[in-house]
């Protein structure tokens, strides 16, 4: 499995992905699940989860068509975000019917977050999912979560308002990357990081961070000991006094 974070405030956009695949307990392997184009007018940052084949075979369509200059629909040429979230989608249907697949009993599809900014339009975040149809996140929750999302979403929901910095959405994401990582096994290092500041039509920051690098321990480090201060400083229940 996997575990992509997408996160949309006024100021930018966050968006992390982990790079653990597996098919079992003997066969784990890093992937990366997340895809940038950051050329001239546009910043895209598409991350995925659901069957790795589909997944792989939507981002290699995405860099074959960018490459192809026969004039075929590519994401240079789609002129607002509800066209790439279509075409995204479009690929996700393509690819999860391969010949001789019989999709009515087999699942392929995978499902992906798509965001960022087109010179001259808004910011723009959207799910999309294995059937080819997409979605933007709620006005009073502008993120969106996909794959193991149980143990990383408590944080978002607390944290993650219309009104929330990109600095403070950058740490919750971090955050509850984290957590999925303590609880979920399927999920797993490195960190795909990437935040785009509104308008500058450019990737402001991408890393891929690893469980020693200082930027992510200590985000996990200072939350971990914070969460048992509080917890430690819980008044105790009458029937504990007694004792």
């Amino acid at each position: 499995m996997t575990y992509c974070i997408g996160i949309k405030t006024q100021d930018g956009i966050v968006i992390a992905s982990d790079s653990r695949t597996n098919a079992g307990l003997d066969n784990v392997n890093i992937y990366s699940k997340m895809f940038t184009h950051d050329v001239g007018d546009r910043t895209i940052i598409v991350v995925t989860s659901g069957n790795l084949g589909t997944s792989q075979a939507v981002f290699k369509s995405l860099e074959k068509d960018l490459n192809d200059n026969s004039g075929k629909k590519n994401l240079n040429t789609c002129e607002d975000f509800d066209q790439v979230a279509s075409y995204v989608g479009n690929l996700n249907i393509k690819h999860s019917a391969p010949k001789g697949i019989n999709t009515d009993t087999v699942l392929l599809g995978s499902t992906f977050i798509v965001g960022g900014q087109i010179k001259g339009k808004p910011m723009e975040l959207f799910l999309v999912y294995p059937q080819g149809n997409y979605i933007r996140p709620a006005d009073s929750k502008p993120y969106l979560v996909i794959g193991e999302v149980k143990y990383g979403k408590p944080i978002l929901d607390r944290v993650i308002t219309p009104a929330v910095s990109i600095g403070d959405a950058s740490r919750c994401a971090l955050i509850s990357m984290d957590s999925t990582l303590k609880s979920d096994l399927t999920v797993g290092p490195p960190i795909d990081f990437v935040v785009y500041k509104k308008d500058e039509l450019k990737i402001t920051s991408q890393k891929c961070l690893n469980l020693s690098d200082e930027e992510f321990s200590k985000v996990s480090k200072e939350w971990s000991e914070g969460i048992l201060k509080v917890f430690n400083s819980f008044p105790r229940f009458d029937w504990e006094k007694s004792q």
